[in-house]
């Protein structure tokens, strides 16, 4: 008995030991915010045409006590006459975020076209956060004056064109020359030849060295009576080598913002695919290459770029 009535004592302070931890988890978890993202600031220019790019600059805030998860961040413009009017020009990827951390960025996006001239209120949106409608929504912020948006016409078509070919132009050459090779002589055949391929392809809506007949850059040089053959040192090189690929604008996965009505950007954005490509990089730095032509076209959805190596 006295052994069993000396062991009360230990249990009673076992059972409060465990009601002690018990409330302290409880506690714990109760204080617990977790993330908590927030925008802290957000501008951008007072004038916005549409067709063309606009910027700004956001900063977010994790207001919690635990790690963000990766999100999003939308900034779009809204009427405030016209809820429904209301367009999104970016999209931001957003990292986990430290509790505690500040991340100030800039961000570019394109205004759309379809939004007539007027005043918009831009706003910046944290996906998860709440609704998109800037009367319900969470973590939602707003530029506080109106951006003024006003017509202004957009580049003639013609003119990016000429822009983006005479980018690949000079930017084929600075490659060949930074390498130690000699530039390449601009064709203007091999050009034409590009130029139609391009065409074709942007209208079929596919990227492909064979045609819809079945032909490749050989028989397409073949039929337009471009010489294919030439001797070189040691023997006959037969056949043209063609670089082919097509790009949207705005916000390119992997490239980055490409201006819609800057031809230099989109070339260069054409050039530098094609240079981290090690098919397309061996064809631009073709020692045995003298010749080359390029051509371009926009089927109001893709650029299709087209060079012709000879």
């Amino acid at each position: 008995m006295n052994n069993i009535l000396s062991s009360y004592p230990d249990v009673h302070l076992i059972l409060i030991l465990v009601l002690l931890v018990t409330s302290l988890c409880s506690s714990t978890s109760a204080a617990s915010k977790g993330p908590a993202l927030e925008i802290t600031s957000l501008s951008g220019e007072e004038i916005a045409h549409p067709g063309y790019p606009y910027t700004g600059t956001v900063t977010i805030a994790n207001r919690g006590d635990q790690t963000s998860g990766i999100t999003s961040l939308y900034i779009f413009f809204r009427s405030p006459g016209d809820p429904d009017l209301n367009a999104t020009i970016s999209v931001i990827p957003v990292d986990p975020m430290q509790p505690g951390q500040n991340i100030s960025s800039p961000y570019i996006g394109t205004v759309s076209s379809d939004l007539p001239p007027g005043e918009y209120q831009v706003y910046a949106y944290i996906k998860g956060t709440g609704y998109w409608d800037p009367e319900k929504a969470g973590t939602i912020a707003r530029i506080p004056s109106p951006v003024s948006l006003t017509f202004q016409p957009l580049p003639n078509q013609s003119v990016i064109n000429d822009e983006i070919i005479a980018t690949i132009r000079e930017s084929t050459n600075e490659n060949r020359i930074h390498e130690g090779l000699r530039p390449l002589i601009w064709d203007e055949d091999l050009a034409r030849i590009a130029q139609a391929y391009a065409q074709e392809s942007a209208r079929a809506g596919r990227l492909s060295h064979t045609d819809r007949n079945g032909n490749g850059p050989f028989e397409r040089a073949s039929a337009y009576g471009y010489p294919v053959t030439k001797d070189i040192e040691g023997g006959v090189r037969i056949g043209v080598a063609e670089n082919l690929a097509y790009i949207g604008t705005g916000m390119v996965t992997g490239v980055g913002y490409v201006d819609p009505t800057n031809g230099t950007a989109i070339g260069k954005a054409l050039m530098d695919g094609w240079m981290k490509s090690p098919g397309h990089r061996k064809n631009i730095l073709d020692p045995l290459a003298d010749r080359f032509g390029s051509g371009v076209f926009w089927n109001d959805e893709y650029y299709y770029a087209v060079s012709e190596f000879w």
